[in-house]
């Protein structure tokens, strides 16, 4: 098979001189899960919408409160597209990773990546690709070595960036709608969801393709419309099967492992999940989008626990999307709809 992978001109980071992002901290550790008289599990930390000071796109968007899940194409015009991606404040954040203490977020609205140094705050963003600008950017994975993964599902690409926000190249293969990225570290293989080719990609940090995982289906290792993925600490995916409401486990070899989940609005049922990721004890963390929650389970199947209603307020959801897990166990939660990423704590299991 002919080698497609495109080299990409080292360009300078897009970002506009590095700001300053805002988290507020009013309620930190302020809001539990569970309430009193139970130990409390879960703990919010804060929420994060300003992302940089720079002045450049300084009034803060208009909240996205009537608008369907589905219509995020509310630009007009050019000049209001550049206001977006110059804006200091979110859009509508899909994909969120966190690694070496940086917090990525893809902004599809915004067309960017925003870049959170959690230190000391320093903010930037990029969105080049080399022949073009990210068009539609829904989520985003990092490995080590300070490599960044962005999908971009109207390009059809999945781009690999260094530190700096320099494209290095795109992957190799075709796809049909690329959308949720997982890294295996320790193997050193990316997994790509592409959603509309009801399918897991694997590829390895160089961009080459290695193999695939599933096809359309509702039979054990097939798929219907995945959207996230996640890697657990033994090697295993953890496929967030959005059509078939389940989550489905594989192997590193791409074997089918086990899977639980069926529809429904009872609480450890699944309406529409999106986001998927473990925590160090192994806990699975999955955002149900249209129940505006995240429910934690544990491998086999059975709900330990969940947090967040549907609202605006602290510790609220609407449509809450990308989700990711530290070192440390906080939980980072791409709000969406409320244009914000909103940070919590796993407190330990016992």
């Amino acid at each position: 098979m002919k080698k497609l992978i495109v080299i990409c001109a080292l360009i300078a980071c897009a970002a506009c001189a590095p700001g300053k992002a805002e988290i507020d901290r009013s309620l930190q550790n302020g809001i539990v899960w569970p309430g009193v008289p139970e130990k409390p599990r879960i703990a919010y930390l804060w929420s994060l919408r300003k992302v940089s000071d720079s002045g450049i796109g300084d009034q803060a968007p208009v909240q996205i409160l009537n608008r369907s899940e589905h219509d995020f194409n509310f630009r007009d015009s050019a000049e209001s597209e550049s206001r977006v991606r110059d804006s200091d404040f979110l859009s509508a954040p899909q994909g969120v990773a966190a690694a070496d203490g940086k917090l990525y977020i893809a902004d599809p609205e915004a067309k960017r990546i925003n870049v959170i140094d959690l230190g000391g705050m320093e903010s930037s963003y990029f969105y080049r690709t080399g022949d073009g600008d990210l068009e539609y950017p829904v989520a985003v994975a990092a490995a080590p070595g300070g490599v960044i993964f962005v999908s971009d599902p109207q390009m059809k690409k999945v781009f690999a960036f260094d530190e700096k926000g320099n494209c290095e190249f795109a992957f190799e293969g075709d796809f049909k709608r690329p959308t949720g990225l997982a890294v295996d570290a320790e193997r050193k293989v990316v997994y790509v969801v592409d959603t509309w080719a009801h399918t897991i990609y694997s590829y390895d940090f160089s961009g080459k393709r290695l193999g695939r995982i599933g096809r359309r289906g509702d039979k054990p290792g097939e798929l219907n419309f995945p959207t996230y993925a996640a890697v657990g600490s033994d090697g295993c995916i953890y496929v967030a099967d959005t059509g078939n409401f389940r989550v489905q486990i594989f192997r590193p070899d791409g074997s089918f492992s086990g899977a639980f989940g069926k529809p429904g609005d009872a609480f450890d049922d699944f309406d529409k999940i999106k986001g998927i990721a473990l925590d160090r004890e192994g806990h699975i963390y999955i955002a149900d989008s249209a129940q505006d929650m995240v429910k934690i389970y544990d491998r086999q199947g059975k709900l330990l626990l969940f947090f967040g209603r549907k609202g605006n307020n602290y510790g609220d959801f609407l449509m809450p999307e990308g989700i990711a897990i530290d070192s440390k166990d906080s939980i980072y939660v791409a709000d969406s709809l409320n244009m914000r990423i909103e940070a919590f704590r796993f407190l330990g299991g016992r």
